[in-house]
């Protein structure tokens, strides 16, 4: 089988006859709902503010997962990285900027800045995805199956992949609900993060919050497996934080997820 398909019409139309989509912006407010008991937003609530955005960017540019799944095409999240210095707090407004950028012709990186209501930037992000056929499931070339990418944006990626715990501190086990999946009928990428920062001892959380998070994604979790969530503190020096995280089958004992996260005093 051959696995170039041809680029969408519009999306290649787009994307050559206005750079201006290559950066693309949108404002969000902080809703009660979204925010945790510090009264500011969850970090999984932020992880699916970017996500929202890509998508978003990637329907104006007719590349999102709708448009893809057309041709049997589909966007695999690879790795993420969130540096945040401020959680903000409900009824706050905010706006994500987010850019897109062919890498090494597999993997397409996107990086988000997330702004305060002045304008001053109070985190970033990096993203990494990989393009694959929905049948072989297998990578593709970005440019063999997409239409050129607008703008000249260049995005460093500086992701990091978090090391295997050398013990285990603490462990979690529970099954997967249905709450926990998204459109693809797999667990959302923000729920995973939720599963990993929920195993942080309670002292922790309730005095510090995480700065860094920095994920590496492998494979699916489904509705009815059996997840163990597990965290290692690593000791660092100085103010802050440092845990090690694993999602694993239970049943299977197959790595799901591996994080990292810093965590420093709230502010």
């Amino acid at each position: 089988m051959n696995d170039t398909i041809t680029a969408l019409n519009t999306a290649e139309e787009r994307a050559s006859n206005d750079t201006s989509q290559a950066l693309f912006t949108v404002n969000y407010k902080v809703r009660y709902s979204e925010t945790g008991a510090d009264g500011k937003v969850k970090p999984g609530v932020v992880f699916n503010y970017l996500q929202d955005a890509a998508g978003d960017h990637a329907a104006l540019l007719g590349v999102s997962a709708a448009d893809l799944m057309k041709t049997g095409l589909g966007w695999v999240l690879y790795q993420y990285s969130l540096q945040i210095d401020r959680y903000p707090e409900g009824n706050e407004q905010i706006q994500i900027r987010t850019w897109r950028q062919a890498h090494r012709r597999l993997y397409e990186l996107r990086e988000f800045e997330v702004l305060d209501n002045s304008g001053r930037k109070i985190g970033g992000a990096n993203s990494s995805w990989i393009l694959i056929h929905l049948g072989s499931r297998r990578p593709l070339r970005l440019d063999r199956n997409l239409p050129p990418l607008a703008g000249d944006r260049d995005i460093t990626w500086t992701f990091r992949s978090p090391e295997v715990p050398e013990r285990i501190d603490h462990e979690t086990v529970f099954p997967v609900k249905r709450h926990d999946l998204d459109v693809n009928r797999h667990v959302n990428n923000a729920v995973f993060v939720q599963w990993a920062l929920d195993t942080v001892p309670r002292e922790t959380a309730a005095g510090f919050s995480p700065r860094e998070i920095d994920v590496l994604f492998l494979t699916e979790a489904l509705e009815d497996d059996l997840i163990k969530s597990q965290v290692c503190r690593v000791d660092d020096p100085g103010d802050h934080k440092t845990y090690l995280h694993r999602i694993i089958n239970a049943r299977t004992d197959r790595e799901l997820s591996r994080l990292r996260s810093v965590w420093r005093r709230q502010r």
